[in-house]
């Protein structure tokens, strides 16, 4: 009977058991390993040859001034125009005249007239001189009040022909003219020439050594504008930092003026040979100390030190510390 029991008892206990082990068992996330993954670099390679320095200025111009010219009452004749566009002019040429009717003739009468009353003058004041019994001082008097009048009409006549010309203020350039002159009488809303007015001379500062040479000309840029300029004169300087400067000053070659305040002009100099050299983002300081990554054959980088010389148009010559074909990282 005893062995009955514990028979049953034992058959009890392993149906149980699964029970018990499924409720205790700890349910267990599975674990993604990703696949080894290795770093690339963007690279470039180290290249030996010549590198050609280019030397860049701003240029600022002294000073200019645009004038426009407007004939002085409607329905104006034009007689000639003495100028084209881009002539240099200088004070006191006469750009355009008009027709100006018998303001001449009217001059050349007051002069004759005034010639008469001069000759008349010397004719009374000799004869005072002569016969001293008689007293000519009245016709003196009176002929010199003529003659003042005379020369005053012949000045007013003289400033009214002049506003029947237009005459160049200073030294400038001719910027535009108008095709009305073609067409016909203007008036006096017609803007009938334009003047640039200034020195033409433009400055610049650079604490380059660059040897430049006095009356070269050298090319400027504005937009897509090319412009040739003189350089006039070099001047060395000290700067507020205490740095070595050049002043230079030029002038637009063959005279004149432009309305381009601001000009950029590059200078090749003397290309450097056979030189080793990398873009300049590749070298990196530490403790001023200058370094530059390279790629070893299973991929990795390795910092190596490095002796650079100057740094041009955006890359850094090489002088020691790497050789040409050597792999290296842009940073």
């Amino acid at each position: 009977m005893k062995k009955l029991v514990l028979f049953c008892m034992l058959g009890m206990c392993a149906v149980a058991l699964p029970g018990c082990g499924d409720k205790n068992k700890q349910k267990r996330e599975e674990v993604y390993i990703s696949e080894y993954e290795k770093i690339t670099y963007e690279t470039t390679e180290v290249v030996k040859g010549d590198i050609v320095p280019v030397l860049s200025l701003d240029l600022e111009c002294d000073s200019f001034e645009r004038k426009n010219y407007f004939p002085i009452q409607d329905e104006m004749e034009v007689e000639q125009v003495y100028v084209t566009e881009g002539d240099v002019v200088k004070e006191g040429d006469v750009l355009i005249s008009f027709k100006s009717g018998d303001i001449d003739d009217q001059i050349s009468g007051y002069e004759d007239t005034l010639g008469q009353q001069k000759l008349l003058l010397d004719h009374y004041t000799n004869l005072s001189l002569i016969d001293t019994n008689t007293d000519y001082t009245e016709q003196i008097n009176m002929l010199k009040a003529d003659m003042e009048i005379t020369s005053l009409y012949i000045s007013e006549l003289e400033a009214k022909l002049a506003s029947y010309s237009i005459v160049a203020e200073g030294q400038g350039t001719i910027l535009s003219i108008s095709d009305y002159l073609e067409l016909g009488p203007v008036n006096s809303n017609d803007n009938i020439i334009t003047v640039i007015y200034g020195t033409g001379d433009y400055y610049a500062t650079t604490t380059d050594d660059y040897q430049f040479e006095i009356g070269k000309i050298y090319e400027a840029t504005y937009a897509k504008s090319v412009y040739s300029l003189e350089l006039v004169s070099v001047e060395d300087a000290v700067d507020e930092s205490g740095n070595k400067v050049q002043n230079l000053h030029f002038a637009i070659a063959m005279g004149g003026v432009t309305e381009v305040s601001r000009m950029t002009m590059d200078i090749n100099k003397p290309a450097l040979k056979n030189v080793l050299y990398v873009p300049s983002e590749c070298v990196f300081n530490v403790d001023e100390e200058y370094y530059a990554y390279t790629i070893d054959e299973n991929g990795f980088r390795e910092a190596v030190p490095i002796t650079i010389g100057e740094s041009i148009d955006g890359m850094t010559i090489i002088e020691s510390g790497l050789s040409e074909g050597d792999k290296v990282v842009i940073n």
